[in-house]
């Protein structure tokens, strides 16, 4: 039973979607494995995939140490 209430990093990630429009189409998604829907999304939109991804590891990290013990 404990098993199935461990927590384990590694079920999470962060997606890069293209969700708007240019010059800011890229926002980043926070998904738990087994879960069809995002937990967070970001608020903000990016102009690059790659300012999206740093943004969403980072927001990532802070999730991660809140939900960890």
């Amino acid at each position: 039973m404990a098993a199935m209430n461990a927590f384990d990093p590694a079920d999470y990630s962060v997606v890069v979607k293209h969700r708007g429009k240019p010059p800011k189409p890229w926002r980043w998604e926070i998904y738990c494995a087994g879960r069809k829907s995002s937990l967070v999304t970001s608020t903000s939109f990016f102009s690059s995939i790659v300012m999206a991804h740093k943004a969403g590891k980072e927001a990532l990290r802070l999730l991660l140490a809140g939900l960890n013990p």
